[in-house]
């Protein structure tokens, strides 16, 4: 197989050039530095996992003084959603709060293709779960890869479940 161009590689993300499985290598192999598509949407759907089951700063702070801190990650997460019902946010709301956190904290996700939508059918539902859809383009050369995850919040706890629909 031809060597792959600069931008034809998959890189990983930030935090996963800099953390090291393997502290005794002096060297990584090119195996360890470029990553398949598979692998590119199993580190993005961890990455969004750890995201929504973090809940934001914001959330029991009020950053209307310090708009930088709230852009930061020090702001890290979503609303909370443990004890949530439509009475406290309209689903909505939960989706514009969604879309605006994972546009800002997931960059390997094309902006204009993200798209959320809280599934209201009753027979989707329990009455301890919410459960909605992320779809949206993964940044990758030569074409995007699509990304289709089926969530669900248990909105006792507030823990976030990610499954991949692709």
């Amino acid at each position: 197989m031809p060597e792959l161009s600069q931008k034809e590689r998959l890189q990983l993300s930030l935090l996963d050039r800099l953390s090291d499985d393997e502290p005794k290598q002096k060297s990584e192999s090119r195996d360890k530095r470029v990553i398949s598509v598979s692998r590119l949407k199993t580190l993005v759907q961890r990455d969004l996992s750890w995201l929504l089951n973090s809940v934001a700063a914001s959330a029991n702070m009020d950053f209307s003084e310090f708009p930088e801190v709230a852009k930061s990650t020090l702001n890290y997460g979503i609303i909370d959603l443990s004890g949530v019902s439509s009475i406290v946010f309209s689903p909505k709301h939960i989706e514009r709060e969604l879309i605006k956190c994972i546009k800002h904290y997931e960059p390997r996700i094309i902006p204009k293709t993200l798209k959320i939508k809280i599934i209201v059918a009753e027979k989707e539902m329990s009455s301890h779960t919410l459960s909605f859809e992320i779809t949206g383009d993964l940044w990758a050369q030569p074409l995007p890869l699509q990304l289709f995850l089926k969530t669900e919040v248990d909105i006792e706890n507030g823990s976030v479940k990610l499954n991949n629909w692709n």
